[in-house]
């Protein structure tokens, strides 16, 4: 499912201001090249991945920033974990997050998204770290929305969470020569 997100903005700019806690850039599992991504996250070195995501052919007429949704939010309202696993070797990633504010874009694609796969790239806003949570052995993370409106705090948003499978490396550092993020908005 291709995510048409007309109302991106220059998450950089965003970043470097104390007022998020984590930006997480999503995009739907299902236009991610996995068999890329699998060579990619095989020649990885360390923990870290260094190539930027591939993506499938994309419909006629969208461009690669159009595939990807910007959720910014608060300090104190995202929480990535990642639990154990079944298997001893393997974790299982988690992610339990407030997305800040409530926009028309926001709300068509969290109804759209409700139960698919995503890959989410995760921003932590301090120190400009960003982690790749979805692994080519599991695939995507199931996105969830649990209330949209007001959260606790009085702020209004959309609580969800993004949970993955059973998996060796659930994420890893994602360090792309060219982020998702620093694609120029689109008019």
């Amino acid at each position: 499912m291709a995510v048409k997100n007309n109302s991106r903005k220059n998450v950089n700019a965003a970043s470097k201001s104390t007022k998020y806690n984590y930006i997480i850039t999503l995009v739907a599992a299902a236009i991610v090249d996995w068999a890329a991504l699998a060579a990619l996250w095989k020649a990885k070195t360390g923990a870290k991945l260094t190539s930027k995501l591939p993506l499938l052919a994309l419909p006629q007429g969208e461009s690669e920033a159009d595939q990807y949704h910007t959720i910014e939010c608060k300090p104190g309202t995202v929480v990535p974990v990642i639990n154990a696993g079944e298997a001893p070797q393997d974790g299982k990633a988690e992610i339990t997050a407030i997305a800040e504010g409530v926009d028309e874009n926001t709300l068509d694609w969290a109804f759209n998204m409700q139960g698919e796969e995503v890959v989410a790239i995760v921003e932590r806003c301090s120190d400009g770290k960003k982690f790749l949570y979805a692994n080519p052995c599991t695939g995507g993370m199931t996105f969830q929305y649990q209330s949209i409106g007001t959260q606790d705090g009085g702020t209004a948003g959309i609580n969800f969470t993004l949970s993955g499978s059973d998996c060796p490396e659930p994420m890893l550092v994602y360090e792309p020569a060219s982020a998702p993020s620093e694609t120029p908005a689109q008019s």
